[in-house]
């Protein structure tokens, strides 16, 4: 106990390892015991942080800032929101997304047991194709992409959280999401749906 600092124990605002992803990892499973990591994210007004499935991981989040609204349990399942203070389970082998339909930056705490999450987030730096199909393979996650992209509709969502996909032509500069434009059409339904929230986001702006 003596060995310890303040600075082992003591994590700033501002501290933290930023990933390729929009979460930034404050604290890694391997300082603590392999049990769980803790990691900020945040979801910017009118995005999605798209549907999933952990098999492994349990997860639970602290909203700092914002409201967010959440669907569990996917189609007809349980959907409810929760704002600045509010703790929200995401337990394992239960299919969750949650959206930002707020003016201003929703931001979180979130923890997760294992490592599993943490390898995920590590993934996007190989590309997003190789992040989501590395979890799939690898990780025991699963993504519902139709249901995203039903959700990103109904509520006229423009962007995806987490992914930190500023520009759809990032994704077409990846092979792998180029084969899957080739053989998957839930994929390319959904690159349609960015691309045109793209095009009108642009006329906005060049029209008077």
């Amino acid at each position: 106990m003596n060995s310890l600092s303040a600075n082992d124990l003591v994590i700033q605002p501002g501290q933290g390892e930023k990933t390729a992803s929009d979460m930034k990892i404050v604290v890694r499973t391997k300082r603590l015991g392999g049990h769980f990591s803790v990691m900020e994210g945040e979801v910017r007004p009118r995005e999605l942080l798209a549907f999933h499935t952990h098999a492994n991981e349990d997860q639970h989040m602290y909203i700092i800032a914002g409201e967010l609204h959440f669907e569990v349990g996917g189609a007809g399942g349980l959907r409810f929101t929760a704002g600045a203070g509010c703790h929200v389970l995401k337990p394992r082998g239960i299919t969750h997304g949650f959206w930002n339909l707020g003016d201003k930056v929703a931001r979180y705490v979130e923890t997760s047991t294992q490592d599993g999450f943490e390898r995920f987030v590590d993934g996007r730096k190989e590309g997003l194709m190789s992040m989501v199909g590395g979890a799939t393979e690898n990780l025991g996650m699963s993504f519902e992409t139709a249901r995203a992209l039903e959700v990103m509709k109904e509520f006229e969502l423009t962007g995806l959280a987490g992914a930190n996909i500023s520009n759809p032509e990032e994704l077409l500069r990846d092979p792998k999401f180029r084969e899957a434009l080739r053989t998957d059409k839930t994929t390319r339904e959904f690159f349609a749906y960015l691309g045109g929230v793209k095009v009108k986001q642009f006329l906005r702006e060049l029209l008077p």
